[in-house]
């Protein structure tokens, strides 16, 4: 029932991550009566949440909302693979308790502490006329590909070594983790992803792209540290950083789904998700207007993109999976090649097929016949 006790909710939202929260809160806003539910309302969001300066909606922004969600921003963050390239776009970390504050869950929002499962989705169907499923993509428990990482926060100054000079690394395919010969190359290539939170602290972050299995942990790990210390990072620093992070990203969603046409799914859980690279934050915010719209008018949820893209994100992911250590950096080189608006144009999750396609064709031509050779046995091998 909703707030005064007479009536079904508008919607039930599922899941009170960056997801869940947006929808509930716009929602709200929008005068839909919302029951939220999840077993840890109030839980910090500790994870990393990065977007493109250019993707936060209007109404995101500080003068539509009052509320600067990015805690810091830098220019131009360079590209190694392993030849340097820039990307020439601001790239921003989010203030994940600014983004608290700018999705408030007021008075058209019941908050339930409770965790709700799969078996149980459709139940809820007594509660309110729509359900959204905003748990997430499945984390440890998904079958499918993940991204995973192994990172590092660190003192600025302690962090300086590992960027070189450069503002940020969005990516560095550079080798030298395995500079000692010890290094396990079992799981193949993973990059250094390098990234000011503020302006005295540094994310550094060992990744694998995509894996199936994901690789241990440990791993990455010990080429973060191998690779730190060999730029002059002070091992004091890598032994005992300001924190840890740890991330496994489900790059599809979850298989399987309700077969009720009231029980759908947002964010991650809900296709938001690029497969081929992991963001999904930024789509997911873009969607939120479209999703609070079609709820209020009781249509579907809009699809987060064509199949076309959908097919075309899951051929890069097969590359990514199967494609070997040199063919795999000459993609990344051949993106960098890429001008600005196609390389956005593969980024951003929410991009129509054309335009994927076009950036992907960019990759393509100028990537040397060998390496096409090994984009096509790992696109099309079995």
């Amino acid at each position: 029932m909703n707030a005064t006790g007479d009536e079904l909710f508008d919607v039930a939202v599922v899941g009170l991550g960056p997801a869940g929260r947006a929808l509930a809160s716009r929602c709200a806003a929008a005068g839909l009566t919302v029951l939220a539910l999840d077993p840890r309302p109030d839980a910090p969001w500790h994870q990393t949440l990065s977007v493109w300066t250019d993707q936060v909606p209007p109404w995101l922004r500080p003068e539509v909302c009052g509320i600067d969600v990015l805690a810091h921003r830098v220019s131009s963050p360079a590209l190694y693979a392993p030849g340097r390239a820039v990307l020439h776009r601001e790239y921003a970390v989010l203030d994940n308790d600014a983004l608290r504050r700018a999705l408030p869950l007021g008075a058209g929002v019941t908050v339930e502490r409770k965790a709700i499962d799969d078996e149980a989705l459709p139940a809820l169907t007594a509660l309110a006329h729509r359900v959204v499923d905003c748990r997430g993509a499945g984390g440890r428990l998904n079958p499918g590909p993940l991204q995973t990482a192994y990172g590092i926060v660190l003192d600025a100054a302690d962090a300086a070594p590992a960027l070189g000079g450069e503002a940020a690394l969005f990516m560095d395919w550079r080798t030298d983790y395995a500079r000692d010969g010890n290094d396990d190359d079992e799981i193949g290539p993973s990059f250094l992803y390098a990234i000011p939170l503020s302006a005295d602290r540094v994310l550094l972050e060992e990744t694998c792209l995509a894996g199936l299995p994901a690789p241990d942990p440990a791993v990455l790990a010990s080429r973060l540290r191998s690779r730190l210390a060999g730029r002059g990072v002070p091992s004091a620093a890598i032994d005992d950083p300001l924190s840890v992070e740890r991330v496994h990203i489900p790059l599809l969603p979850r298989p399987g789904g309700s077969e009720n046409p009231l029980v759908e799914a947002f964010g991650t859980a809900g296709g938001h998700g690029h497969a081929a690279t992991g963001y999904s934050v930024a789509a997911m915010l873009a969607a939120v207007p479209a999703a609070v719209l079609a709820l209020g008018a009781g249509y579907p949820l809009p699809v987060p993109r064509s199949p076309l893209s959908t097919t075309l994100h899951g051929v890069g992911l097969r590359a990514l999976l199967r494609a070997d250590d040199r063919t795999l950096r000459a993609l990344f080189a051949a993106f960098g090649r890429l001008d600005g608006r196609r390389q956005r144009w593969f980024l951003d999750g929410a991009s129509p097929s054309y335009q994927v396609a076009a950036a992907m064709w960019g990759m393509w031509v100028s990537m040397p016949v060998r390496d096409k050779v090994g984009m096509v046995a790992a696109v099309l091998g079995r």
